[in-house]
């Protein structure tokens, strides 16, 4: 009966070790959080101002009849696409054409009688310089070629006139673009000066762009611009602010900002433009946005050091949805807790999973 019970006491002896072991163990090992961690890096940063403004044409031509006549044919209409040089209209051109008919014949005669008048003027002058012919006579025929010569002159002028209006009767589109508007029919007869054709070139753009007043000191002509449009919002185009509007709009309170381009393909006038105006550029600490963490003191991010979360307070300045810019109380090149930031404490022991290069 002793001897059971001294075995049962070193049983019990044993158990009360070995729990005593067993908590000396948990106090001694400490429980780490997983986490993510990236390196803090330095990037230069652009500082923008973002419209939705308009296209405009910087080119929208009137085409109007240059001789007058009736229209006899119309070969383009509102909507079309033009290239310059296309045939838009044509008028009749009879009476043109009899004018240029009679040019030329006018001409024809004056070139026959100055080629005599020059002939008969060549023999008179072999002759005086044998002393054959009195120099009046050679005087009267030299005189008489200077006058069909003028007379020569007078009737090509009038002709290249009338060719000219012949050649009037067809309306030329002066731009590649659209017909914006056509104003004349078949069968209408059109007097000189009258606007026929209104059209609207999509070569050269300019997009105009509404900013807040109060950055008017900030904004000025040669700053980068980014554009782009709804239908193909990635495909952006650089371009340079052209200049500012003066007056600053009634109603809006904003100004105008002013950029001029080549149209980089399918934009189309008085469609929808989204502007990105570059307003400085300057090199920035950046971290992810997961890394920041909202506490009492204000917004911090924990840097890894050794196996522990070492919080930092951070002052954060520009913001995009991949990095935060952050102004004051981090350096570039420092190890920052991205995943797992929001279940830290200061002086936090962690274990790092996953180590990134950069933000």
């Amino acid at each position: 009966m002793k001897t059971s019970s001294a075995k049962l006491l070193i049983l019990l002896l044993l158990l009360i070790i070995t729990g005593c072991a067993r908590d000396d163990e948990d106090d001694s090992s400490e429980r780490r959080t997983a986490v993510t961690v990236k390196v803090a890096e330095s990037r230069e940063l652009e500082r923008r101002e973002v419209s939705v403004g308009r296209l405009e044409t910087t080119s929208a031509p009137a085409v109007a009849a240059e001789t007058a006549g009736r229209v006899a044919r119309i070969h383009r209409d509102a909507g079309d696409q033009i290239e310059a040089g296309d045939l838009l209209a044509e008028l009749e051109g009879q009476p043109q054409r009899i004018a240029v008919n009679a040019a030329r014949a006018e001409v024809r005669r004056l070139q026959a009688l100055l080629d005599n008048e020059q002939r008969r003027a060549d023999r008179l002058t072999r002759l005086a310089e044998r002393q054959s012919v009195a120099q009046d006579q050679l005087d009267e025929a030299t005189t008489a070629v200077e006058g069909f010569e003028a007379q020569l002159e007078s009737a090509q002028a009038r002709l290249e006139d009338a060719e000219y209006n012949l050649e009037r009767t067809r309306m030329i589109s002066p731009v590649s673009g659209r017909v914006q508007r056509r104003m004349v029919s078949a069968g209408d007869f059109v007097s000189v000066g009258q606007v026929a054709f209104e059209l609207v070139s999509d070569e050269k753009l300019r997009a105009i762009l509404p900013l807040p007043e109060h950055l008017q000191d900030r904004i000025e002509p040669g700053l980068p611009v980014r554009l782009s449009i709804p239908a193909r919002p990635d495909e952006a185009v650089d371009a340079t602010l052209t200049e500012l509007r003066p007056a600053v709009g009634e109603r809006s309170r904003a100004i105008e900002v002013i950029v001029e381009l080549d149209n980089p393909g399918s934009w189309r006038p008085g469609g929808s433009v989204k502007g990105e105006v570059i307003v400085s550029r300057h090199e920035a600490v950046v971290v992810s946005p997961a890394s920041l963490v909202r506490r009492p003191a204000g917004q911090v991010v924990f840097v890894a050091e050794a196996g522990r979360a070492l919080q930092r307070e951070v002052e954060t300045g520009l913001r995009t949805a991949d990095h935060v810019e952050i102004v004051e109380g981090l350096e570039a090149g420092e190890k920052v807790v991205v995943d797992g930031a929001g279940f830290l404490s200061d002086d936090a022991a962690i274990e790092v999973r996953d180590e990134g290069a950069g933000s």
